[in-house]
């Protein structure tokens, strides 16, 4: 309390203190001098059976927690939701540490954290599931080279029940994010597959036929591994290094059948046709981030005629003219 001596409307110097909850009234006009008082020391109370109390709040940094005393209690207790938000920041730092994230990330996902207390989100659900999806949101953010699967191996747990909370927790949040870059992950493959010296070079082929499939609508309503697993799979027999589908598809975390769906609907693209110097000399010149950058641009930088329907459409069409000659 400030020690407000008179009463600033009526000079009056009645002034009614309650420690307890922070006030200061005047007695004599009733105006509140004083209200909600933060106040830096402890007090006691005594009550009929000669029990002692702590007399106020504590108010931490992220919240309102109030203080217990009596039998059982040594001192100050926190409440449920700040022993949730503690033991979140903690869950955080420890899979941010496994997933070698950084401290930035490891910021941004605990705000993330806090919304999703805030709003009960993590009612019902495991606090290490929330905090993954917290973690996944920031690595789509800063567009890192994490994926939900990452994150699934680390929990041991479904990665299409963790998806599940994902998309729940984004809609909860109105949370808008960009589809996912296959370029992001190809370095990050590459090195796993075991090129040596060339790994730059494979991976700056996989990241051309990634462009490339993306001008050919092979991206769109794919996921990014089986786009990845293609371009890696083609750059590297074209660089004279023998990985089998099998290899590939352990590596990017898919089945062999998606691997294979990928290639043949890279089979029915122009780009296929080409020779191994016909595509380096189409993109002769061009850098590793020209390469992720022809993944993002809407013309093609290229100088090729993109005139291959996305393959739904010719399913669709395929469909229809089976059908046609069926009747």
């Amino acid at each position: 309390m400030s020690g407000i001596k008179s009463c600033p409307k009526c000079q009056s110097s009645d002034i009614d203190t309650d420690g307890a909850r922070g006030e200061a009234v005047c007695t004599n006009c009733g105006h509140v001098l004083e209200e909600c008082v933060i106040v830096s020391e402890v007090q006691f109370s005594e009550s009929a059976g000669g029990q002692s109390s702590v007399v106020g709040q504590f108010v931490p940094e992220s919240g309102l927690s109030s203080f217990r005393s009596g039998p059982g209690y040594s001192g100050f207790s926190k409440d449920s939701r700040e022993v949730t938000l503690s033991n979140g920041r903690r869950v955080i730092q420890h899979m941010a540490g496994l997933l070698r994230l950084v401290a930035h990330h490891v910021d941004v996902a605990q705000r993330f954290f806090q919304q999703a207390v805030q709003r009960n989100f993590i009612q019902g659900r495991k606090t290490h599931t929330v905090v993954a999806v917290c973690l996944y949101i920031v690595c789509r953010k800063q567009k890192t080279s994490h994926m939900l699967i990452d994150f699934a191996e680390v929990l041991q747990m479904d990665v299409y029940e963790l998806g599940s909370v994902f998309l729940k927790f984004t809609k909860l949040l109105h949370i808008k994010l960009d589809p996912i870059d296959p370029s992001l992950y190809i370095h990050r493959f590459a090195s796993m597959l075991e090129f040596g010296d060339k790994a730059q070079q494979v991976a700056l082929t996989a990241l051309r036929i990634v462009a490339r499939m993306n001008r050919d609508w092979m991206i769109t309503g794919r996921r990014p591994a089986g786009i990845c697993g293609a371009g890696l799979l083609i750059s590297s027999k074209m660089h004279n290094f023998k990985r089998t589908e099998a290899q590939i598809a352990q590596v990017v975390r898919i089945c062999d059948g998606t691997l294979r769906k990928r290639l043949t609907e890279f089979d029915e693209t122009q780009v296929s046709d080409m020779t191994v110097e016909e595509f380096h000399e189409a993109f002769k010149g061009g850098s590793s981030s020209d390469a992720a950058a022809g993944f993002r641009a809407a013309n093609d930088q290229w100088g090729w005629d993109s005139s291959c329907a996305p393959p739904a459409l010719k399913n669709n069409i395929q469909a229809e003219k089976d059908k046609e000659a069926r009747l």
